[in-house]
């Protein structure tokens, strides 16, 4: 692909931000390559009025993670220094209504090889972080076990959403106890993050979750993806959820894919957004239950959170559709959004072979129906190894892609903006 070296040049001469100021006229379609004091992995982007936000993580230790973030104008220049914030990582970061900043929502781990209990040897807390639209820090909230109790819970933040009516919508996941099942939990606030006013911690299924990026309100409900383990944290044998809850109440809907048969498959949803018309398209991945002829997947759900089985598809780097079982190539779906057309383009990486892609992993990006039915496939990829994390439409109609290209060990977080073909040009 005639981009490749393109992508090859700035990582070899571009690594620091200053290539940013080599860009003389606006471009419809940019690549650019983010470093930090050291190596910053991306969470997640979005769209601003007058730009992007990055989100990104600088893993020093285990227990020692520092959040990253900055803006960008919608050329991808950087307008803010990269920010950095000590006492945690972060998953995903939304804007607060009425122009009231951001919220960040991850996690922090302290650790303690002493511990009398194995269980307490890593203790993890949800970490609740809101910043301004300066990025200067307004608050920390924690949310861990206060309780006396010899074995702690943990607690881990993985998902934002803002209801209509300006609430912040927090999904998580906590875990009694290292034998316990990791369930899934919503934690709520008020539209300017001074209150909390619940916090329901689900227990449906005695099974562990793995939930998705995204979560969404409907109305007064929220729905998120999830992956179902059929033994205790062992995602190998898994199947496909789509949990529907009354806001501060109980499940409403529950729907599900391939629970009858997580003993032959391992089905990961890594993200759901809403179509542009109606519905919620769903990507992740599947995969054998020994983790290999792993294929990116696109399954359409219905407004009150009914997956459709008919719109369960998957997809090959190498041959574009194919069965759950054949897999020429080792692809993963992380990352989708709704296209003005009502359509989805799906993102994520395949590991690269003798046929296909140049580095370890590149990026592949696919655009589908709402049905499943593909319209196009594209590879992106350097000498690196290159994984999504977010996708998101642009007011254009062009596609920005954010993740991580790591290169010599060295991650660093890059912004991609395409077409709404998935091309770079002009």
């Amino acid at each position: 692909m005639k981009y490749l070296h393109l992508i090859v040049f700035i990582v070899l001469f571009g690594r620091c931000t200053n290539m940013e100021n080599a860009e003389l006229s606006e471009r419809v379609t940019f690549i650019k390559l983010y470093s930090g004091i050291r190596g910053i992995e991306a969470a997640a982007a979005e769209v601003t009025p007058d730009g992007f936000i990055v989100l990104g993580n600088m893993t020093l230790t285990r227990d020692s993670v520092i959040t990253v973030v900055f803006k960008t104008d919608k050329q991808g220049n950087r307008t803010t220094p990269i920010r950095y914030y000590q006492g945690g990582s972060g998953s995903a970061i939304k804007a607060l209504a009425n122009n009231e900043g951001f919220i960040i929502a991850g996690q922090q781990i302290k650790t303690n090889p002493g511990a009398t209990q194995t269980d307490n040897i890593d203790i993890i807390s949800a970490r609740m972080l809101h910043i301004s639209n300066n990025l200067d820090s307004i608050k920390t909230i924690y949310l861990r076990d206060e309780t006396t109790q010899s074995v702690k819970t943990d607690y881990s933040a993985t998902s934002i959403t803002i209801s209509p009516l300006g609430k912040v919508i927090i999904l998580g996941t906590y875990q009694e106890s290292l034998s316990s099942p990791v369930k899934p939990y919503l934690q709520q606030f008020n539209a300017t993050f001074t209150t909390q006013e619940s916090l329901v911690q689900y227990n449906l299924l005695q099974r562990s979750y793995r939930n998705s990026k995204s979560i969404h309100a409907v109305g007064d409900k929220y729905l998120w993806a999830s992956s179902i383990a059929l033994e205790q944290q062992n995602f190998d044998f898994s199947y496909l959820s789509i949990p529907y809850v009354q806001s501060g109440s109980v499940f409403t809907n529950y729907s599900s894919f391939g629970e009858n048969t997580p003993t032959s498959q391992s089905l990961r949803p890594h993200d759901i957004q809403p179509a542009f018309s109606t519905g919620f398209g769903v990507v992740g991945t599947r995969a054998n239950p020994n983790n290999s002829g792993s294929n990116m997947f696109f399954v359409f759900v219905d407004f009150l959170g009914n997956i459709k089985p008919a719109t369960m598809t998957y997809f090959d780097a190498l041959t574009g559709n194919t069965e759950a079982t054949t897999s020429e190539t080792e692809d993963y779906g992380t990352a989708i959004t709704a296209t003005s057309d009502d359509s989805f383009v799906l993102a994520g990486h395949f590991t690269s072979n003798s046929q296909i892609g140049s580095g370890l992993n590149d990026i592949l990006l696919i655009k589908v129906g709402t049905q499943g039915s593909l319209q196009w496939m594209k590879t992106l990829g350097g000498t690196g190894s290159e994984t999504v994390s977010t996708l998101r439409e642009t007011e254009d109609g062009g596609l920005l892609i954010c993740g991580t290209n790591t290169l010599g060990n060295v991650p660093s977080i890059f912004l991609i903006k395409t077409d709404r073909n998935g091309e770079l040009k002009d």
